[in-house]
């Protein structure tokens, strides 16, 4: 019985894949473009499988030739490029997930995680998002997760699958370059001593921060909680919950870089410009439920140790 892990050469799913190893387990890592250099030092102890989630074959190919028990789902087409082609974005993030969860069903997986968005909440919301809000998404990504998350909770329910997923705020690491990220290269532009052309953010957008190695770490523990823990099924997930401003980021920075310097241009995502400008309002990304129910706990909590994190691993590259 082995342990799969879709877009397992993704940001969170090497991550993730490393865990694993350290246990003394080999993970099958299923992804449409294999990225050899983020498993690398663990590529002889994982199964590389090259395949597309759209494609129902190849799922259920890669999980039964494998003997697969446990999923991590966390293979998808992310905010911009979602919103630049949502027709791709629906194959892989809506189709995607129904056909992981029916090779799941088919062949007896005993239990699956799957990774959805703070994006599933678009409008309507107040000063604090809790897993009470009411998602109302309003980019295909947020969307499609959001669908996902439905469709866990009725194959919970109609036909037994252990079925748990974390909501993530906004992702930061060292590499974590994708469209509308603007915080990571904000952080490794001071780190290295470079001036920051901020696109993807003005002053006042603000959002809450999770490293992509306590995404990771997450992903693990949400699956290894005793069933009788998972209440909620859905949960939000962070590792500081209130909400950083880019303007508030670039003074933490500057405090410890004093010579950095920082120019904002205007967003160019009309979607994702409509949902940051609402997030900017929100005070906290509340993630009390995983708190209590399963143990969360992240190991960087605030926008300093996450500084301190991406500098180690500037160090490290």
């Amino acid at each position: 019985m082995s342990k799969l892990i879709t877009g397992g050469t993704g940001y969170i799913g090497a991550e993730l894949a490393r865990l694993i190893v350290e246990r003394g387990e080999e993970p099958v890592l299923f992804d449409v473009a294999i990225n050899r250099e983020r498993v690398a030092g663990i590529e002889k102890r994982v199964k590389l499988v090259r395949g597309d989630l759209a494609d129902y074959s190849e799922v259920l190919n890669v999980v039964k030739n494998n003997d697969v028990a446990e999923i991590y789902h966390l293979g998808s087409v992310l905010t911009g490029v979602a919103e630049e082609n949502p027709w791709a974005a629906f194959q892989a993030n809506v189709v995607g997930t129904y056909n992981v969860l029916e090779a799941a069903r088919i062949f007896g997986a005993k239990k699956m995680m799957f990774t959805s968005t703070l994006g599933t909440y678009g409008i309507g919301f107040g000063d604090v998002i809790d897993d009470n809000t009411i998602q109302r998404p309003i980019t295909m990504y947020g969307c499609g997760k959001l669908y996902g998350e439905g469709l866990g909770r009725f194959y919970n329910k109609k036909f037994g699958l252990d079925f748990r997923s974390v909501r993530f705020a906004y992702m930061v690491g060292w590499g974590v370059r994708t469209p509308n990220h603007w915080a990571p290269p904000m952080i490794e532009d001071a780190i290295m001593g470079k001036k920051h052309d901020c696109i993807y953010a003005t002053p006042e957008t603000a959002v809450s921060l999770i490293h992509v190695k306590d995404a990771a770490l997450a992903c693990l523990k949400v699956l290894e909680a005793p069933a009788e823990n998972i209440k909620t099924t859905n949960y939000n997930v962070t590792g500081v919950p209130q909400h950083v401003s880019a303007g508030e980021l670039e003074g933490i920075l500057k405090k410890r870089y004093t010579k950095f310097r920082v120019t904002y241009q205007k967003e160019t995502l009309p979607g994702v410009l409509e949902q940051n400008r609402m997030y900017g309002r929100v005070k906290r990304f509340d993630d009390s439920r995983a708190r209590e129910e399963w143990g969360w706990r992240p190991q960087y909590g605030t926008p300093e140790a996450i500084v301190e994190q991406m500098e180690s691993e500037f160090k490290q590259a």
